[in-house]
């Protein structure tokens, strides 16, 4: 079945940006600082598997969290539809790490058979997050683990870029989620104990500020303030476990 034309436009970016960039920023489309700030984010709350347990990191781009995966003793898998991004992962990783070329829409991993799943920097790039969520899910064994990002719709700065595209009579070029919508999707699918955490980016130029956007008091008062938390998170993190029977 063809993609739509939206999710092509951006296979054939990152299949690009794979054979063009070889810094894991540039070949998973962010800045350094940017992709430096979504692992620490993801850092501070994953809270870790037993030693072994298998992940599946589906989109992994050139395997940065991937690799934090292994280097947490879990072993993990990286998937994604980029060959020459998997390559370069491949490339520059442990030998023991098994790499995959495939679509986190279409998953080639038996129902089941993850501990844990993760899928970050993708749902951005697709036409919806419906097919996507289903098939990670699938992916879960009972009680396993799932974590996904998304760009946040209810931003400030995206309703910004919202308004500008519209004055220009122009698309947005990446699609944002609503955090409810989300997690919603994913109770509906099988998943529990579903939780939102705030990613605030700064932009480049503010690069300088951003450990102070990450600091322990207002990671504390974005964590209970989510009025205050969404307009000011450029993304988010969704984790959830799959409901066991």
């Amino acid at each position: 079945m063809p993609r739509p034309t939206f999710e092509e436009i951006w296979r054939r970016r990152f299949i690009e940006r794979g054979r063009v960039f070889d810094d894991d920023a540039g070949i998973a489309g962010w800045t350094d600082s940017g992709l430096e700030a979504r692992l620490r984010h993801f850092q501070r709350v994953w809270p870790g598997d037993e030693p072994g347990a298998r992940w599946l990191d589906a989109g992994c781009g050139a395997g940065s969290y991937t690799r934090y995966l292994a280097d947490r003793g879990v072993a993990p898998i990286g998937l994604d539809y980029s060959l020459p991004s998997v390559q370069k992962a491949h490339a520059r990783s442990d030998g023991a790490i098994p790499w995959l070329v495939g679509d986190a829409t279409q998953l080639p991993v038996r129902q089941g058979s993850m501990d844990g799943v993760m899928c970050f920097g993708v749902m951005q790039a697709l036409a919806g997050p419906e097919k996507a969520l289903l098939e990670l899910m699938s992916a879960a064994r009972p009680g396993g683990q799932l974590w996904v990002d998304a760009l946040n719709c209810n931003a400030l700065t995206t309703l910004l870029k919202r308004l500008r595209a519209r004055l220009r009579g122009r698309a947005l070029g990446l699609r944002y989620d609503s955090p409810r919508h989300l997690c919603r999707l994913l109770r509906e699918s099988g998943a529990e104990d579903v939780r939102v955490y705030w990613v605030p980016i700064l932009p480049s130029a503010l690069r300088a500020l951003q450990p102070w956007v990450e600091s322990g008091p207002v990671h504390w008062l974005l964590s209970r303030l989510p009025w205050l938390a969404s307009p000011l998170s450029h993304a988010f993190l969704v984790s959830a476990r799959k409901r066991a029977g």
